[in-house]
């Protein structure tokens, strides 16, 4: 909210090593390929590419509204996709700067977005709920063109805050102002798993995030009473919470990407917490 990204160095000195800055809250943070840079975006309307060990920022990739969301192209390093709070989502081209696509035929503001694994669908949720009916809440689209392929996806008459693919087998996951994380299928038509979900947290209206485990045997989520939630995939049941983690909201969690049994969490008393 201070319009800072802050890298941290988790295990040695436990401190802040680098502050890049905005001018404005920032939305969305993203490691590139090489994981020697940085993309963010927020509510000053830009984007920017930073190299994280000098500070340095390499580019700037102007948008016409606040940045609510990025995600780098999975196969295409030179690529990103970035949604906004409106006009919908667009796609850049890092090596020549430039806009490659843009759709703005969008409902509501982007509040998540992931790429399919092979790149070639955009999978997206927004804040649009109309006449009791998210129909258009979470949709799929085709990647070169930007049109959408299907917005009945989530019929429910809660909008969605995070979405998740899981790593290994063919789901996603969303998680629902209904507090629950659903599940859906990756392929057409991308039906919802009424059978099973992960219910026990509250998220209430806030933009609550969840994650899965590095090996994709656990999911864990934030809470809106500050608590942390880990569920089992398999069985969907919890199998630890952690109440009251942080003061207030908890707006999400996730796993060490090498280290299974580590866990940071951040909410909104501002602190960034390791468990392990």
């Amino acid at each position: 909210m201070d319009g800072t990204v802050r890298i941290w160095d988790v295990f040695r000195s436990k401190k802040c090593v680098q502050v890049l800055h905005h001018d404005g809250a920032v939305k969305d943070i993203q490691w590139n390929h090489n994981r020697n840079n940085i993309l963010s975006g927020g509510y000053d309307k830009i984007v920017k590419l930073t190299d994280i060990e000098s500070g340095t920022v390499i580019q700037k990739f102007p948008h016409s509204q606040i940045v609510t969301a990025l995600r780098c192209h999975p196969l295409q390093s030179n690529v990103f996709v970035s949604g906004m709070i409106k006009d919908g989502i667009q796609s850049w081209d890092i090596r020549t700067n430039k806009l490659i696509k843009e759709s703005k035929k969008f409902w509501g503001s982007v509040n998540d977005l992931e790429f399919f694994p092979d790149g070639n669908n955009i999978l997206t949720c927004s804040d649009y709920v109309v006449r009791n009916a998210a129909d258009k809440n979470i949709v799929v689209w085709d990647f070169d063109s930007l049109t959408a392929i299907s917005n009945q996806i989530y019929q429910e008459a809660f909008s969605c805050t995070a979405l998740r693919i899981h790593p290994f087998n063919n789901y996603f996951i969303a998680q629902s102002n209904a507090n629950y994380i659903a599940i859906f299928g990756m392929n057409k038509p991308w039906k919802l798993d009424k059978r099973k979900r992960f219910e026990g947290h509250l998220v209430n209206g806030y933009p609550i995030r969840c994650n899965f485990s590095p090996e994709s045997d656990y999911i864990v989520s934030g809470d809106s009473n500050g608590g942390i939630y880990f569920y089992e995939w398999s069985s969907s049941k919890v199998i630890k919470k952690i109440e009251n983690a942080h003061q207030g909201i908890c707006t999400d969690a996730c796993w060490h990407p090498v280290l299974n049994g580590i866990v940071a969490s951040c909410g909104w008393d501002g602190n960034v917490l390791i468990w392990g």
